[in-house]
């Protein structure tokens, strides 16, 4: 399978913003069909959105390997690679074609195969510097466990500034396994007690990589913070788009989540986290950091 749309027609725009699945952001979808149309709430009702949906198969659509969850977090086949570079020759077709100075890419918390995929094509894409900014957003409502993206930092062996290795907070094992369940439980990863308490060791596996792994000694992309809280003005249009995309079953635990993220964060009633990718160090060690004071556009979600 190849993909279908005509990217040739990418016209420029401000921010793009690459999304694993049609639930995860806006913008650029790279796995499925494109999926039902975002809610038209608050601001999302007037604001100039347009969306492009790549159409890849998703993980359970390209192979019987990735029925079980396992497979979908630890597992990857050889044919992705084929996928992979296909993706990546069209975010960086359409990277060049949109002219956006503001990427957002997948960091890939959770570590489903298709983020992990469109993290990576992202990154052999697009770079930070030369009037672009690129920030790695943390997927939700995985980044609401405490410790999950501690890690996923640690899993693409992140190396953070000094002054930065305090960012990505710690958890301590028995309630990462307790809420560890949360996002593939609502996304239909995980269903039901037994598949979930299977796969406790799985998370047990992943909270002793987060614990092992050291901020400031990481071979990976080099990453700076940024915490971008929500204007007030603005607050009331997340609570409608949360409660939109959330079963109602789960939407007011979902938005307590948000909200203890957010005081996590930077004490605001919501916030999210960017991860700005840092151009490759120099020769000599010296080089130039993208100014980040400007407040970013808003993501709603």
């Amino acid at each position: 399978m190849t993909i279908a749309v005509d990217i040739q027609a990418f016209s420029p725009c401000d921010s793009l913003y690459v999304s694993p699945h049609h639930y995860d952001a806006l913008l650029v979808t790279v796995f499925g069909e494109g999926g039902r149309a975002w809610p038209e709430v608050g601001a999302l009702a007037s604001a100039d959105v347009r969306r492009l949906s790549l159409g890849l198969p998703g993980a359970r659509q390209r192979s019987d390997y990735y029925s079980s969850f396992q497979a979908l977090v630890e597992g990857r086949r050889a044919d992705d690679d084929g996928w992979l570079a296909q993706l990546a020759q069209a975010l960086g077709e359409i990277g060049h074609r949109s002219k956006a100075s503001q990427v957002y890419v997948p960091l890939g918390v959770g570590s489903h195969i298709d983020h992990r995929l469109a993290h990576e094509a992202s990154l052999l894409s697009f770079q930070s510097g030369e009037g672009r900014n690129v920030f790695l957003y943390e997927e939700r409502p995985e980044a609401f466990v405490r410790g999950a993206v501690r890690v996923r930092l640690g899993q693409v062996g992140a190396r953070l500034p000094p002054a930065a290795a305090h960012a990505a907070d710690r958890a301590q094992l028995a309630p990462f396994l307790w809420r560890f369940h949360l996002a593939p439980s609502l996304r239909g990863d995980l269903s039901g007690w037994p598949e979930r308490l299977r796969s406790t060791g799985l998370a047990a596996r992943q909270w002793r990589q987060g614990r092992a792994w050291r901020p400031h000694k990481g071979f990976g992309p080099r990453l700076q913070p940024v915490v971008h809280p929500t204007e007030p003005a603005l607050l009331e249009n997340v609570r409608q788009l949360q409660a939109a995309l959330a079963p109602t079953r789960v939407a007011k635990r979902v938005a307590r989540l948000s909200a203890a993220y957010a005081r996590r964060l930077d004490g605001s009633e919501h916030a999210e986290r960017f991860w700005l990718l840092l151009p490759p160090r120099e020769e000599g060690g010296i080089t130039t950091v993208a100014d980040v004071d400007e407040p970013l556009p808003a993501r709603a979600g």
